[in-house]
């Protein structure tokens, strides 16, 4: 199949776009043109352009606010599946721009989903990466997907705005979407901004105290492997019941981040001091977030393989004491 890939250099995307050539797929992806000077992703981005076209990636420069681009660039690779991961990540980050968070996470998604339903009328699926954020503060653990969605972030907002559109093209014209809410990923290998890679990293440095956040929420939290596995499964399936479903991607367990730092103490052996509470809490803290995977489990023959203690010790086992 054509499969289109946006956020090929993020987290998942590069690890999918690489899944999927192996086995058989061309893929498609979406680069942003910015300028060397600007971020070390531009030569990456640069290079990839000009020296892996071979192994079945076709590169456009394009942004997802510019949706003549976008229907451009749909119009000539011609994909059979879209798979939407690009986004702006970061919850803490939507809280002091909006604008953005909107413009991406939102109109971006728009602007996909639109030029897809006006120029590819045979596009067999639409796989958008949402999240467990769009639940907001709940009561019933674990959260099933008829649970009501309440925000408590611009992130949140923008997702469930998106996930509304896409819910509308569906019921308007059949667009063949498909939603997932993905619970907290981790298995980063370079970027150390989220939680669990935070406290590897700074442990492993082995500086005492490591500064962290509120250590009172609970999360459920999956590892890179099995959220790769469960877009895989979306972007060959057959399955014509995973239209225009909202599916939840997450373990069905939590803990509290005190907890989760304490996994990883005993993972790293640090020995130093832990300062909670050094960072503001955000606006509307969500106290528990932890998503029922039943539905995933059916609709995409789908189940996490590791436990929360063996993804933890292979992200561990990506950064040196260096």
């Amino acid at each position: 199949m054509r499969i289109f890939i946006t956020g090929t250099t993020g987290f998942l995307g590069q690890q999918l776009s690489n899944s999927l050539i192996k086995k058989g797929h061309k893929i498609g992806t979406l680069a942003r043109n910015i300028a060397k000077s600007d971020r070390a992703i531009a030569s990456n981005t640069e290079s990839m352009i000009q020296g892996e076209k071979h192994k079945g990636i076709s590169y456009y420069f394009g942004d997802l606010t510019d949706y003549l681009n976008i229907q451009d660039v749909l119009t000539n690779f011609k994909p059979d599946v879209i798979v939407h991961l690009a986004a702006q990540t970061s919850v803490a980050y939507s809280f002091t721009h909006t604008t953005e968070i909107f413009n991406v996470n939102f109109l971006g998604v728009v602007n996909m989903a639109e030029a897809a339903r006006r120029v590819l009328p045979k596009l067999k699926r639409f796989i958008f990466s949402g999240s467990v954020e769009e639940y907001g503060i709940q009561t019933k653990f674990p959260t099933k997907e008829t649970a009501e969605l309440m925000a408590a972030s611009p992130y949140g907002v923008a997702k469930i705005a998106a996930e509304k559109h896409l819910k509308y093209l569906y019921q308007a014209y059949g667009f063949p979407a498909i939603i997932f809410r993905n619970a907290n990923s981790y298995g980063r290998r370079y970027n150390h901004q989220f939680v669990i890679e935070s406290m590897i990293y700074q442990m492993r440095q082995g500086k005492s105290p490591i500064k962290l956040g509120d250590p009172t929420p609970y999360r459920d939290f999956i590892f890179e492997p099995d959220l790769l596995s469960a877009y895989i499964s979306a972007a060959e399936s057959n399955n014509k019941k995973i239209i225009g479903e909202s599916i939840n991607i997450g373990t069905g367990k939590s803990l509290s981040i005190k907890q989760l730092g304490e996994k990883i103490r005993k993972i790293t052996g640090y020995k130093g001091k832990i300062q909670w509470n050094s960072f503001p809490k955000r606006s509307l803290e969500i106290p528990k977030l932890e998503v029922d995977n039943t539905k995933a489990k059916k609709l995409l023959k789908w189940k996490p393989k590791f436990t929360l203690d063996q993804g933890l010790k292979i992200t561990a086992s990506y950064y040196t004491n260096n």
